[in-house]
């Protein structure tokens, strides 16, 4: 079977399919009706062939009948001559073609059924490639859009997976941001804790300030009554 039958046979649901297996479209359909008009050539050269043999067979049938009858004629010539004798003659000639007639007539038809049948099946041909002509560019179509559908998914394919990625990096650089926040107000709640004092010493520290404190309100109450301010 043909690449340009199995196309056709596939029918419009699955067109899809043959864009797939086909690398240009275009060019293989035109190729297959090249061939098919090829076929349809050399099948012309053959009927054509069986048509001379049949119109052979035919001529050679026609001409055992007129040999036939002209020898009846002649009998009856001779049976008016009163030549009976020339008349049995003639015939016995009759009766011999008469005798190639049956076997003629039944090799021509026969040869004349075969060939009424290629000459149909040519035509089926022919109305074939007609066939093949109308829907070339329907099949060519229907590639064409099969691609720019195939090309349509694939690029959303690419832009689905492109803004995933990119999604997903924002994602990433977003957390670790946050991360970086969060460790950086961790550093400096521990900023104060670098003088290497112990807690208990800054315990102390802390009383040894009060006391401090109090010696100077003391001094100053002193003052205030010293100057009769207080």
């Amino acid at each position: 079977m043909s690449i340009f039958s199995r196309i056709f046979k596939v029918g419009q649901a699955a067109a899809n399919k043959v864009v797939d297996k086909l690398e240009n479209p275009e060019l293989m359909l035109d190729q297959a009706i090249r061939d098919k008009e090829k076929q349809i050539g050399d099948a012309k050269k053959s009927i054509q062939s069986c048509i001379a043999t049949e119109r052979q067979a035919k001529a050679l049938l026609e001409k055992e009948r007129n040999e036939q009858k002209t020898w009846e004629q002649k009998a009856e010539m001779a049976l008016r001559a009163g030549k009976e004798d020339l008349a049995v003659k003639a015939l016995e000639r009759a009766s011999e073609h008469e005798g190639k007639v049956g076997p003629l007539e039944s090799q021509w038809q026969s040869q004349k059924s075969a060939v009424d049948e290629l000459k149909k099946e040519l035509q089926g041909m022919n109305d074939q490639l007609a066939d093949y002509k109308r829907n070339k560019d329907f099949i060519i179509a229907q590639s064409k859009a099969a691609k720019v559908k195939k090309d349509i998914y694939e690029a959303k394919a690419k832009i689905s997976s492109g803004r995933r990625s990119a999604d997903d990096l924002m994602a990433r650089m977003k957390a670790k941001a946050e991360r970086q926040s969060l460790e950086a107000e961790a550093a400096q709640e521990l900023a104060g804790d670098t003088s290497g004092v112990d807690s208990l010493e800054k315990e102390f520290e802390g009383l040894g300030e009060t006391t401090t404190s109090s010696q100077v309100n003391d001094k100053l109450s002193a003052l205030k009554a010293k100057l009769g301010t207080a």
